[in-house]
């Protein structure tokens, strides 16, 4: 039973293989006969040479299917000649004569005749070898089978090509679109759409389209927001995720540093996302990330943006030697001071300000006191224009006294942190060695950086331990430290009477006025003064006057002595004249003069027609007489 069943599955399973496998072509006539031997006949293929011959001239190429059956058996290793392109053969062919159209079907007849004789055969072969289990006679019979189905297929295509009246060329090209797979779907369905295409084909020609659309949107859209970075930064506004190079190109951001007693820079920085800040003024609230203990009554706060998150960029961009003005309020009024920024602007997810608690100072006594980390602090800024960046000359001798090192430090930070290559000189007085800020970074620097020298000279200091120099800034102590000091530009900061002697000295020393930056000592309190009072006699002469300063919008009256500017005699009496730094940078506190001189050191917040105008700065205007301002 079991020998029966195999018997029966092998051949219906042969016969199922030579009826699915699509026509392939026909093996060369020599090769079947030498496959396939059959008693009587010299040529098994019978007149198939005649139609073999005329394959350059007739429909051999669609009725011989040699290329596709033979170029399979050859891969077999059953035959060797290479398979000729049915297409080509199929397209070249000339119209059919009458007399060639009935040999045709002659030659279409014979090998219909002969593939049903090989299928025949074959299959009478499969059913006797399948009886006996003789493999290797089965596999010859299944060939036998396929040969003949070509045969046969070959002779019907011809028969229905005539009979149709189609060209050859049309045969061919019916052909081409069968083996491609570009027929319609069922017979007599009719192609649809536009050329003939299935819906496959519009799909993926969607999918293309889409695909372009959005490469093209996307360029669209780089370019356009490329266009608005280079608008911006030719109309002065800032796209940085850092402070301005010496070159004023934007940089790459750097990591804030972190916290640290010892004042060492960062030794590492990372990059970060570039964002647009523009350029100006800015007010807000800042918050407290660390404070920092200098000397005994100094101390560095560090700012970063309230909001907190992943290294937020300051919400403001500075240069080196601005200053901030901070906003306090004490028993409910609000009172404001100005203090320099000390960090560097490369830094820009912080920046500090150095307090020193002055003696009966109201706000930096109450930053010292009440502020801690994470509190908020309102401020306002940056001002300023005591500024260096390192494009303006190329070396810079830097003079500060005390706490006005401030401004000094971030220019020295903002240089060394962009690897300036110019000398950079600071010469720092102080009283004693507790008094010096900064003091281990700054001998870092001198350690790091070949180009930054250090001149630190103490006044009061008597311990043997400091080995340096000396008493105050003096015209020995500059020469002798800046070799050709009188070709440098010079930047100074410090309190008045030391700012006064300096400047004197660079005076005899025939230094350019225009080489000599200065900034006032930000940072000082100004003296309490009663909120109430009877003015004050001022000794001019031999006579003894009293000077007021009326504010005729307030209709209030306050002592104007000749030390007292007109900002501080508004705040005696309660008159709300809004300030900011003053110092006569920012500009916030211009008034109209309405009657009187006044004298101001600083008036650098003043245009030209603010002067035509008689604007004067409330935080630096002083008078010997009395005057009338718009308040």
């Amino acid at each position: 039973m079991k020998t029966f069943y195999n018997r029966w599955s092998t051949a219906i399973l042969a016969t199922a293989l030579v009826w699915a496998v699509p026509s392939l072509g026909q093996t060369a006539q020599g090769q079947h006969a030498e496959h396939h031997p059959q008693p009587g006949s010299s040529d098994p293929a019978g007149s198939g040479d005649a139609l073999d011959r005329a394959s350059g001239e007739s429909m051999e190429g669609m009725l011989g299917m040699g290329g596709g059956m033979g170029g399979r058996m050859g891969e077999m290793g059953m035959g060797t000649s290479p398979p000729k392109e049915l297409y080509p053969s199929l397209m070249s062919l000339p119209d059919l004569t009458p007399e060639r159209r009935v040999d045709i079907e002659r030659q279409a007849h014979e090998r219909l005749t002969k593939g049903a004789e090989l299928m025949s055969e074959g299959l009478s072969t499969l059913s006797s070898s399948a009886a006996r289990d003789d493999y290797v006679l089965m596999q010859q019979a299944t060939e036998q089978m396929r040969e003949g189905l070509a045969q046969f297929e070959s002779g019907l295509a011809a028969h229905r090509a005539l009979a149709e009246a189609r060209a050859p060329r049309d045969v061919a090209l019916q052909w081409f679109k069968g083996e491609m797979n570009l027929l319609p779907a069922g017979p007599g369905q009719p192609p649809h759409g536009l050329f003939g295409l299935s819906w496959f084909h519009y799909f993926v020609m969607m999918l293309l389209l889409a695909f372009t659309a959005s490469t093209v949107w996307m360029y669209y859209h780089r370019m356009r927001r490329a266009d608005a970075l280079l608008a911006s930064l030719a109309s002065g506004r800032q796209e940085l995720s850092a402070a301005p190079l010496m070159t004023g190109a934007p940089p790459s951001a750097v990591r804030a540093a972190p916290a640290m007693v010892a004042r060492t820079p960062a030794a590492s920085d990372a990059a970060m996302p570039l964002v647009t800040i523009p350029a100006g003024r800015w007010s807000g609230q800042l918050r407290v990330a660390k404070i920092f203990q200098e000397t005994p009554d100094v101390r560095t706060f560090r700012l970063v943006h309230p909001s907190g998150g992943d290294l937020p960029v300051l919400p403001f961009v500075f240069e080196p030697g601005q200053f901030l003005t901070v906003s306090v309020k004490i028993a409910g009024k609000e009172t404001k001071r100005s203090y320099s920024i000390a960090s560097s602007p490369c830094r820009r997810t912080f920046c500090e300000l150095t307090v020193k608690h002055a003696p009966d100072g109201l706000v930096s006594g109450y930053l010292h006191e009440r502020i801690q980390v994470g509190d908020l602090i309102s401020v306002s800024g940056p001002f300023g224009k005591f500024t260096f960046r390192g494009h303006e000359a190329p070396s810079v001798v830097l003079i500060a006294g005390g706490v006005g090192v401030t401004p000094l430090m971030s220019a020295i930070r903002c240089l060394t942190d962009q690897a300036w290559t110019g000398d950079i000189f600071l010469i720092y007085a102080c009283a004693t060695m507790q008094d010096i800020i900064y003091h281990e970074e700054l001998e870092y620097l001198v350690r790091r950086y070949e180009n930054f020298h250090l001149t630190i000279t103490l006044s009061k200091e008597s311990s043997p331990a400091w080995t340096g120099a000396r008493g105050y800034v003096t015209r020995d102590l500059l020469t002798k430290t800046v070799p050709n000091l009188t070709a440098r530009r010079i930047h100074l900061c410090g309190p008045p009477p030391m700012m006064e002697a300096v400047k004197g000295i660079l005076a005899d020393l025939r230094v350019s006025a225009d080489q000599v930056k200065t900034e006032n000592f930000l940072g000082a309190e100004p003296r309490p003064t009663p909120s109430t009072g009877a003015p004050t006699p001022v000794e001019t002469g031999e006579a003894v006057v009293t000077t007021t300063c009326r504010f005729v919008r307030s209709g209030k009256t306050a002592p104007l002595p000749k030390d007292k500017t007109v900002l501080e005699a508004s705040e005696d009496v309660g008159v709300n004249i809004d300030y900011s730094c003053r110092q006569g940078y920012c500009g916030v506190c211009k008034v109209a003069l309405l009657s009187g001189q006044v004298t101001m050191a600083v008036e650098e917040a003043l245009t030209s027609q603010d002067k035509a105008a008689s604007i004067i700065l409330a935080c630096q205007a002083k008078s010997t007489a009395n005057v009338e301002v718009d308040a």
